[in-house]
């Protein structure tokens, strides 16, 4: 049997806790209309509670990951990511007023008077748990999806693709056939027997089974934080049965279709809590038929150590450049780099000699901090973007909330703009594809992740300017049919102007997130590649929670100009002069990185047309040996 037969049913029961993930999305998504809708909070304060709840599950990840990689696994992290997401979908049902409401002696009805303390404290508890059981998929569903799509070869292809060499059998029959050849002796015999024993026995190459790992491996990285989407690019290239994956994913989509049109919260929520239980109970039942490769230790303990030696080490004499190659003469590929200087001191040894003391620091390991660090500088742009992503989970929600859905005689659902923005994103990454492998043809690449970055900066200041014409106009419809003090009302305005920044609010997020990741790992020491992969949600996340620094900040000052921006209800606040300011943030945010991207040393690959040269002769050399003796090793066989 087929071993994707044998593993069939345990990966349609990974492919199950994705349920929980597309449904906490557009949770998360109309989050902000429940609460300004049945709380009544001003929208500025909704907005601060969302984009806590949207810039956690980004930053939380990083920290995950640790434990993972410290040899928790990725199996026990999506038990407990998972247990932690139906707790808290279970918990948002229960602040709903009308489930406890006999217990906490409140009323019924979907108004702040019916919230008491109790019901507060179960919503952020459950939002709480919402970010932890999206932070644990985000590290460990595609990983743990990817272990079971098939066992990892028991011996490493050979170096060389270009060459395939057939043998019967492998390392025992190599060793059979030199034991004959000494039985044997003889002149043409010998030949052949130091020719065998100048090289190991050989491996045939299945080139059709190493490709697709490679290609899954690149997959996951662009995909990293998205599960859904990593997942079903997966079960297509490894030919999973398509109409079984359909099946599983078909549930959750008709969920999705259904719940916009229910208008009790309560059971909003608690269908997706009742999803999500089931999706975790069908993950248990398998756990005993999983594959789960665990590690141990973690590389980010060397960037504090060296941190830590080049402080302690201040005062003394930095070794010179040519010291620490010749210390680390045998690590291929190290070249010490100027600047940044000062770590150079976590590499001098004390006085007793012991290499293997915590502060003393290998010249590698610094010049690996040193990337790392240099790399501060861009992710200060990738935390602008943040901000700019957290005003289409916010702002935008509570826009389009006033605007009239209808398209001829439908009433088209919510989610509609999310689909839109998803369709946006998907064909966004397209774009970038194409211009990735443009720059590949043209032996650039390596600059293929800081153009989509410089792109994803432009859109999003192109974002911001274009909400703000938006915005502008539809305070001028408010005032022409007297709304500003009915915030309730409805806007007679269709919802299909705020398409196109939600179009750019989409080509924002699919550069960021298709670029950085390469960007990080192209840049990065090869031991933290991963790490870094995790850092760029993170630092997305971190915009995400800045956001409502730059929300006050802004409050604070118009208020020197008489009456600030922000009120309690969209209608009177001045939303679009914040989308201006956030404009220009954008346009000084793209100047920075332009500025630090040309500065940057990228990791060029200078070596690889000397390599090619100096493995196409040792391919021909050793064609030419096998060449003769291969009659004679064919007899003995």
């Amino acid at each position: 049997m087929d071993f994707t037969q044998k593993r069939e049913r345990p990966i349609l029961r990974v492919m199950v806790l994705i349920w929980a993930d597309m449904l906490t999305i557009y949770l998360l998504w109309i989050m902000q209309t429940y609460l300004t809708n049945v709380w009544k909070l001003g929208f500025t304060h909704a907005a601060g509670i969302m984009n806590v709840a949207n810039g956690l599950p980004k930053v939380l990840p990083l920290v995950f990951y640790y434990f993972v990689d410290a040899g928790l696994g990725n199996f026990w992290m999506l038990v407990l990511s998972s247990f932690s997401y139906t707790f808290g979908l279970g918990l948002l049902y229960m602040s709903t007023p009308p489930v406890l409401a006999d217990i906490t002696k409140t009323c019924k009805d979907y108004e702040p008077q019916c919230i008491g303390d109790t019901q507060k404290a179960l919503f952020y508890t459950g939002l709480a748990l919402i970010a932890a059981g999206i932070s644990g998929h985000i590290v460990s569903l595609v990983a743990f999806f990817v272990d079971q799509l098939g066992p990892k070869p028991e011996m490493k292809p050979v170096v060389r693709k270009d060459v395939c060499i057939e043998v019967p059998t492998e390392e025992e029959n190599h060793r059979l056939l030199m034991k004959k050849l000494q039985e044997r002796g003889g002149g043409a015999d010998k030949a052949l027997l130091d020719f065998l024993s100048s090289r190991p026995p050989a491996v045939p190459i299945i080139q059709e089974t190493s490709k697709p790992e490679e290609s899954s491996e690149i997959n996951l990285l662009a995909f990293q934080f998205q599960p859904v989407e990593a997942i079903m690019e997966l079960v297509t290239k490894k030919k999973v049965k398509q109409f079984q994956a359909c099946l599983v994913v078909l549930f959750p989509v008709v969920v999705l279709i259904i719940i916009p049109y229910i208008q009790l919260w309560s059971l909003k929520f608690g269908i997706s809590a009742v999803c999500s239980l089931v999706a975790t109970l069908v993950f248990l039942l398998g756990s005993g038929k999983y594959e789960d490769h665990r590690s141990k230790g973690s590389p980010v303990t060397n960037v504090f150590r060296v941190l830590l030696a080049s402080t302690l080490n201040m005062f003394k004499t930095c070794p010179s450049s040519s010291k620490l190659e010749q210390k680390n003469k045998n690590v291929e590929h190290f070249s010490h780099t100027l600047g940044l200087g000062l770590l150079d001191k976590a590499a001098i040894e004390d006085g007793t000699g012991n290499k293997r003391s915590w502060l003393v620091c290998t010249p590698e390991e610094v010049e690996d901090t040193k990337m790392v660090i240099r790399m501060i500088p861009i992710w200060i742009t990738l935390i602008i973007c943040g901000v700019v992503t957290s005003i289409g989970t916010t702002f935008f929600v509570e826009q389009a909330n006033h605007m009239s859905y209808k398209f001829g005689r439908f009433n088209l659902p919510n989610s509609m703009l999310l689909f839109l923005y998803q369709t946006g994103k998907s064909q966004s990454k397209k774009m970038y594809t194409s211009i990735s492998q443009k720059l590949e043809q043209r032996k650039a690449q390596y600059a293929a992740p800081a153009i989509g970055i410089a792109l994803a900066t432009f859109s999003a200041a192109l974002c911001c300017i274009l909400a703000a014409i938006v915005e502008t106009r539809r305070l001028q419809v408010i005032t022409d049919h007297g709304l500003i003090d009915k915030p309730d009302e409805l806007v007679p305005m269709t919802v299909f102007w705020i398409v196109p920044q939600y179009f750019l609010l989409a080509v924002l997020d699919s550069f960021y997130e298709s670029s950085v990741s390469p960007f990080l790992t192209e840049n990065c020491p090869p031991s933290m590649q991963k790490y870094l992969v995790f850092l760029n949600p993170g630092l997305s996340g971190m915009g995400m929670v800045g956001s409502i620094s730059s929300v006050y900040v802004a409050g604070r000052a118009s208020r020197r100009n008489g009456k600030p921006w922000f009120q309690h209800s969209l209608n009177e606040s001045r939303l679009d002069r914040y989308y201006w300011t956030l404009a220009g943030l954008s346009a000084v945010n793209l100047v920075w990185f332009a500025g630090w991207a040309m500065w940057y040393p990228y990791r060029i690959e200078t070596s690889n047309a000397a390599d090619e040269q100096n493995r196409s002769q040792a391919t021909n050399q050793e064609e030419a040996g096998i060449a003769e003796h291969a009659e004679e090793a064919t007899d003995i066989y």
